[in-house]
């Protein structure tokens, strides 16, 4: 399933100090985005420079929470440094953060998470709560784990995203654990997407600051978060079952994506409504009931995840980012117990990362 291409040349993707034609980069601590323009700009009054933020506040992080609507194509890697220390991979981040990209790709964003172990090195009380995730129910006995750190990149093009990709795994020297390429479907309305089960995926997220606040960042200062990332498979025999089936097990439909307790697709599930004759309305293993955040008394997590094709049935890229990864756990051992979709899935890669803010 990983993805193993290549783009056709790295040639022209560092840039020095100065910021040179083909980009503008703005730089964060671990994220930043690549602004692609003319390639017959120059370094002259009018280029474009490095700025130190590209949002006006600080909520909005490039590939977490900016832009609004997350880019079309990902590209994921996630990335071993033999024999690098802790204390060197900061610099060697920020180096990797001189990078081009194409006019076409639009705003690239790179978001770079530390492993558990060099997290809780560098930052040891902001990055208390790290910790590699747990074995789960429906995870691949050949599972893939660890890795250094984890490196999402995401752009309008594909290339884009896989080119700035490679060229940030080249400017670390560093070996390719597992990768992943996805995609999302044209936004909808709401700014959600469509994964390649036809179900609309991010409905229920924090789309506020004070939710991103409670749920997202660690604290209201650095703005740190913890990144889950896990590659799924979901099995041919979910996506043959009559639409009406694969609406039992999800919860909501699969046309609008409104909870199957009535409403809209923004409308609150209505975990108690009945039919006349007594009958859930949302089933008791569905989707939406076992994983409603209700159940374990925690914030949202932002969901950030990306489609890909497998050989057959269809695949998921979960990301989320959350201030605390228990939240993640908490939440996937409740799906474990009973959960008609997520029966119907093996996840064969995952990692949780520390990602420093400011």
């Amino acid at each position: 399933m990983a993805d193993e291409g290549t783009g056709p040349t790295r040639r022209g993707f560092f840039v020095g100090a100065a910021v040179a034609a083909g980009t503008a980069v703005a730089a964060g601590a671990t994220g930043w985005l690549l602004r692609g323009v003319d390639g017959d700009a120059s370094t002259a009054e009018g280029a474009p420079t490095a700025s130190a933020s590209p949002a006006p506040d600080a909520d909005r992080r490039p590939g977490i929470t900016f832009p609004d609507v997350p880019q079309r194509h990902l590209a994921l890697r996630v990335l071993a440094l033999d024999g690098v220390e802790s204390a060197a991979l900061p610099a060697l981040v920020a180096a990797a953060s001189r990078v081009e990209s194409p006019p076409d790709a639009g705003e690239v964003t790179v978001t770079v998470g530390y492993a558990p172990a060099h997290a809780l090195t560098l930052w040891p009380e902001r990055a208390a709560a790290a910790s590699e995730l747990p074995a789960f129910a429906h995870d691949d006995p050949a599972i893939v784990t660890g890795g250094d750190l984890a490196v999402q990149v995401c752009a309008e093009t594909a290339s884009g995203a896989r080119d700035a990709a490679d060229a940030v795994v080249a400017a670390l020297g560093a070996r390719i654990v597992w990768q992943q390429a996805g995609y999302r479907d044209a936004p909808t309305p709401h700014g959600t997407a469509r994964t390649s089960t036809g179900f609309i995926d991010g409905i229920v997220n924090p789309r506020t600051a004070e939710l991103r606040e409670a749920g997202v960042w660690t604290d209201a200062v650095h703005r740190d978060t913890h990144l889950v990332v896990r590659r799924m498979l979901i099995s041919a025999s979910f996506t043959a079952q009559p639409v009406a089936a694969q609406e039992q097990a999800v919860g909501r439909s699969r046309d609008t994506g409104a909870p199957l307790s009535g409403g809209g697709p923004d409308d609150e599930v209505d975990l108690f409504a009945k039919t006349a004759d007594g009958r859930l309305l949302t089933p008791a293993a569905s989707h939406a009931r076992r994983a409603h955040p209700s159940h374990i008394g925690r914030p949202l997590m932002l969901r950030r995840s990306y489609s890909f094709d497998p050989p057959s049935g269809a695949g998921l890229v979960f990301i989320a980012f959350l201030s605390d990864p228990q939240t993640f756990v908490m939440t996937q051992r409740r799906m474990d117990e009973m959960d008609d979709l997520m029966a119907a899935t093996t996840t064969d890669a995952s990692g949780c990362f520390f990602v420093p803010g400011e």
